[in-house]
């Protein structure tokens, strides 16, 4: 069986809004002062478990859990506190990476979310999207809450 090699952490990281946003798989505690050196100093997390949240205690990063199940879109007030958190990060001059596991489904979806959430519509925040990270595939479920959450007919 072929072991899958991990890639670094600062080539996994995807800019949705550069020096402000980010998205990235999850990370190791040895690869948060990485995260730190381009400039990522806050954290949220969507995994559906706190398995890294003392991580980010233990390192001093500011950070929200909002957890979501693999597959399924977050709740409208998820988007809220996640907006609230990224806006509260970046005025203190902080940039944010959102992760689940590998960081693309789940945190594909907030990150749309939030783009919505500020404005854009549901096509402009999916092309934000896919032009950070292309590899970004979003369940059914996923997309039907954006449109929805865009106010566009499901």
């Amino acid at each position: 069986m072929e072991q899958k090699t991990i890639e670094p952490i600062v080539e996994n990281l995807w800019w949705v809004i550069p020096g402000k946003l980010a998205g990235v798989r999850k990370p190791t505690a040895d690869e948060l002062s990485e995260l730190q050196s381009v400039g990522i100093g806050a954290i949220v997390s969507v995994l559906d478990d706190p398995s890294n949240l003392d991580l980010y205690e233990q390192g001093e990063m500011p950070f929200r859990w909002l957890p979501i199940q693999g597959g399924t879109p977050p709740s409208r007030d998820q988007i809220q506190e996640l907006a609230s958190f990224i806006d509260e990060q970046n005025r203190q001059g902080l940039a944010v990476a959102v992760h689940c596991t590998n960081g693309l489904r789940r945190t594909g979806t907030m990150l749309a979310g939030y783009l919505i959430h500020v404005g854009s519509s549901y096509e402009a925040a999916i092309q934000t999207i896919e032009l950070a990270n292309s590899q970004v595939e979003l369940r059914a479920a996923q997309t039907e809450f954006l449109r929805s959450l865009a106010g566009e007919p499901i």
